[in-house]
């Protein structure tokens, strides 16, 4: 009896043995499932916050968009009414854009109780989740550097315009009037500002100036004006060719699209390109903002200005008592001429007259902007950087004089009026065939459009 009872012991403990020994084996398996199950959860949930994020991040994006639609509904608005321009003051129209946006909504202790019954109102109905921030920057400040490309169409252009002698051949201009002009055009801004920024930045940077002293900045401007010229634009591209002479290595022959593309030359750094970036673009805006002027592009458009002097201008310009905004180049014309004594009024011109001539616009109107839209939702966080231009619409062609042919000279059959003649049907202080006076017509904004955009 004693025995039986052993052996039945035995067998319950080989039992537990067999149960436990499977329960060992699955054990591992049965942890590997649930905590792939859990790593596969979180991935679900990460995809959700992602998507969310993005969707956020998109609407708000498309407010940008709408501020900015209302803006240039208002400029064009003042431009069209003088009466309605004189009453409101043209900076109050970058409020429209310029305040930050970000939700969840602050509540501050200075807001009443109405405003935060809104604010809670407006919280109960949305359906955003997580957090965003919305920021619209002005970079109407900075210089196209698709200006320093050359195009077969603008050569012919040019080409067309010069003047012809009696047998038709054209006439060479002044060599000297042209190596003048061309100390204002973009090419010759790009060639300063890196120079000055160099210089300073080996001065306060040890081991930069190791590395970039002695520079040669022309190569490099050689090299980027091949990049985005139009094929057998340059007679002499001065080098700018060497480095894309292999099979691996090929010029765009297009403009720039994004400044990113900058950072794929061959032989310009990094830390060069660094250097200017929040002074040249490559989207070209309306006009350069004098109000959002800085200290490097005051130093390349006027280059006899001292530290003191831009020291001045800025403490002025920026007093938090009385902050001074330009609403036409005269305005800033004023500062340099009359109270920081910096120049006369005809080099003023002159010089200013030199930079339109080679496209460089100045002017009040914010056209170019980036706009920053970060989304965070859970874990993930979801931005876009949209640069986007308001482009101006096209003034109307205006119709040739009788006896005008298409090259700009007589045909023969009515005699030319002269430009200066009273009563002439196309000058600028006569109405045109629409009744329109030519002299006040007023610039007009077209629709804004995202031009460049990144994903982070």
């Amino acid at each position: 009896m004693t025995n039986k009872k052993i052996i039945s012991n035995q067998r319950g403990t080989v039992s537990i043995m067999l149960v436990l020994t499977a329960i060992a084996l699955v054990l591992p398996f049965v942890m590997n499932f649930q905590f792939d199950t859990y790593i596969n959860k979180l991935k679900v949930f990460n995809m959700q916050d992602r998507a969310k994020a993005k969707l956020t991040a998109e609407s708000a994006l498309q407010f940008a968009m709408a501020r900015l639609r209302i803006y240039k509904e208002g400029f064009n608005l003042l431009q069209k009414n003088q009466d309605l321009a004189k009453t409101i003051k043209p900076e109050l129209l970058d409020t429209i854009w310029s305040f930050p946006f970000v939700y969840p909504i602050p509540v501050g202790k200075e807001m009443n109780l109405i405003q935060k019954e809104a604010i809670a109102d407006f919280m109960e109905q949305t359906v955003l989740e997580g957090q965003l921030q919305l920021t619209i920057n002005n970079i109407s400040n900075r210089i196209n550097l698709n200006l320093l490309r050359l195009s077969n169409l603008q050569k012919q252009i040019e080409l067309a315009q010069k003047k012809k002698d009696e047998n038709g051949n054209p006439i060479g201009e002044d060599d000297q009037n042209s190596e003048e002009d061309n100390q204002y055009n973009a090419e010759a801004q790009l060639v300063r500002i890196l120079q000055d920024t160099i210089e300073r930045k080996t001065l306060e940077d040890e081991f930069f100036a190791d590395k970039f002293a002695n520079i040669e900045i022309q190569p490099l401007i050689n090299e980027l004006k091949f990049y985005i010229s139009d094929p057998n634009s340059i007679e002499d591209p001065a080098g700018g060719d060497f480095n894309f002479q292999g099979p691996d290595l090929h010029a765009k022959k297009a403009p720039l699209t994004s400044f990113s593309e900058l950072y794929l030359l061959p032989t310009w750094p990094d830390e060069i390109s660094n250097l200017i970036l929040r002074e040249f673009t490559v989207h070209g805006a309306l006009m350069i903002d004098l109000n959002k002027i800085t200290d490097k592009l005051l130093r390349i458009l006027i280059p006899d200005i001292t530290d003191d002097d831009i020291a001045d201008f800025f403490e002025w310009k920026n007093n938090p008592e009385d902050p001074k905004h330009f609403n036409v180049l005269d305005d800033f014309k004023n500062y340099f001429v009359n109270i920081g004594n910096i120049m006369n009024a005809e080099d003023f011109d002159e010089l200013f007259n030199k930079y339109k001539a080679q496209g460089l616009q100045f002017g009040p109107t914010p056209t170019l902007f980036k706009v920053i839209a970060n989304a965070t939702v859970g874990r993930s966080t979801y931005t876009l950087t949209a640069h986007v231009i308001i482009p101006a619409q096209p003034l109307p062609r205006q119709p040739k004089p009788p006896g005008e042919g298409e090259d700009g000279e007589s045909d023969g059959s009515i005699p030319p009026t002269q430009p200066n003649q009273p009563n002439q049907p196309n000058q600028p202080n006569q109405p045109d065939g629409n009744g329109n006076n030519q002299q006040e017509q007023k610039t007009q904004l077209l629709e804004p459009r995202i031009v460049e955009i990144t994903v982070s």
